[in-house]
This record gives structure tokens, sequence and C-alpha cells, in this order.
């Protein structure tokens, strides 16, 4: 009988995803003691009343706890549920991304104890895609382009960059120099090549700086010498900034070339007045 009764209640439990075992095992013991009546209307918010010291209502609804130490009102466990689900839809209708804001056992029962609303939640959620909206759009653009980033995604970072640091910060720092590259010099990135730039310590300030230098240096990029092919952008890119040695030594053995050309007479105007590496090393 009472393997009976504890599969009935389990099965009602789980309809409000709270089936633990242990909580099963205790509500069956208050059901056949008469403490619980598992046909009341109330049932659910009868077991947050009394069996409110047990270890799984204690985790599970952590935000009562929490409510009770602030001297607020607990709130019935099928009000709780109600706005998890509140929540949950707002997150989803947002497409905000998973693992942001959605764990039941954590960040809703921070809201729950902060007496957080769904309407609240909502205003939260509409300003992150404001900031979303208002950023840079090449910026944006470029965290698309590279990484598929949704807009979902980037509203979350603008809602709560700390929260989403671990996800999209350096690819953030990544799209933010190769806008520079982009808006500067004409040259759209690759993921990789935006990427290498931010591991090497590349700041927005010397991407700036170096894809300057690149727009204003393509004649030397440029064959016109005989014996010379042109120097691509990547070349150009590893080389202007350093993250390779062989582009970076091509790129300042055509410069003095060019330059002992000019001063031979042979007409080229002088090219070396941006040094070639070390833009990684600049300050913002």
């Amino acid at each position: 009988m009472a393997e009976t009764l504890s599969s009935v209640l389990k099965s009602i439990l789980d309809q409000f995803n709270i089936g633990d075992a242990g909580l099963v095992q205790d509500v069956a013991t208050a059901v056949a003691d008469g403490r619980l009546n598992e046909n009341s209307n109330t049932f659910i918010d009868d077991i947050g009343v009394v069996l409110a010291d047990n270890s799984y209502i204690q985790t599970r609804f952590k935000g009562n706890v929490e409510r009770k130490k602030q001297g607020l009102q607990p709130l019935p466990l099928t009000e709780v549920l109600a706005l998890e689900n509140g929540y949950i839809t707002a997150m989803q209708a947002a497409n905000l991304p998973s693992g942001f804001y959605d764990d039941p056992a954590t960040d809703f029962q921070n809201f729950i104890a902060r007496n957080v609303s769904v309407a609240e939640v909502n205003r939260r959620i509409n300003q992150g895609y404001a900031a979303a909206r208002s950023a840079d759009p090449e910026v944006t653009r470029q965290l698309k382009e590279l990484y598929g980033v949704t807009d979902g995604t980037l509203a979350a970072y603008f809602l709560d960059p700390a929260r989403m640091e671990t996800e999209i910060a350096k690819q953030v720092e990544s799209a933010q120099l190769a806008a520079q590259g982009r808006q500067l010099a004409g040259i759209q990135l690759t993921q990789q090549q935006a990427e290498q730039l931010q591991q090497a310590g590349t700041t927005t300030a010397a991407a700036r700086e170096g894809f300057g230098a690149i727009a204003q240096q393509q004649d030397l990029f440029q064959a016109q010498m005989a014996g010379e092919e042109a120097i691509g952008t990547a070349e150009q890119v590893a080389g202007t900034f350093g993250t390779s040695p062989e582009a970076q030594q091509r790129i300042a053995t055509r410069r003095r070339r060019r330059q002992a050309a000019f001063e031979a007479g042979g007409g080229f105007a002088q090219t070396n007045q941006f040094s070639v590496g070390g833009l990684g090393t600049a300050t913002t």
C-alpha cells in the first residue's frame, strides 16, 4: 500500500517537476499521518508549509528561504512555479541563449527572493535589446559574420555582460578589432585572424592605428617594381600587427627596397612613415 501511495504521489509531484525521491517519501509520510491531504486543492502549497524544513524544498525553493531572512512572506509553491514558467516563457520568446538566467534552482530563485515579476524580467530583456540595437552596427555585423551570434545573444550580453563574459566577451573583442579592419582598411578579417589579434592583446586603439596604416600604404603592397608580387591582405594584417614574423620581414624588406629606389631617383614616394609590428602594445 505504501508503495502504491508513493507512486500516486510521485505522479502528482512529477506534474510540477518536483518529484524528488526524498520529497516523495516525506510527503507520503505526511499523508499517512494526516498532516497532508493529497486530494486537497491546495495540496502543493500545503507541502511548502508542512514540509518547509525538507532539504529538497529548502534547496529547490530557496527563494522562499531568502524571503524569510528578509522578513518577507514566503510565496505559495504554485505561485513560485507559475513565476518560473513566466520567466521561461519571457526568455524563450526573446530568444535569449540557453543557460542565461534559466536555472529554476538558482537564477529564478534569486528573482523570487528579490520580488522580481515577469513584467520586470520582460522590461530588462527589452533594455538588453535596446542596448544591442544602439551598439556599433559594424561590431554587431562582425559578431554575426564571424560567430553567427544571434540578436538574443547580443541582448543577453548587453543585459548582463558579466554573466555572458565566458560566452561571448572574447568574441566581442575580436569583433571590435574586425570592425576596425572593415571600416578603416576595407578588410574583412576571418574568425581566425580576428582571434589572433585578440589573443595577441591588440587593443581597439592599436587596431585603429594598424588598419589606418594599412589603408595608407596600399601602394607599398602592390607590385610596382620588377620582381615584386602583391602582398595580400592576410600578409598585410599579419605583418603590420606582428602575428607573422615572415610577413613582417617581407613588408620591411619591400619598404627598404622602395626607399632605396626612391633615393636612387626611381620616383617612389617614401612609405616608411608607419612602423611595422609592436601595435599590440598600444593602449586605449
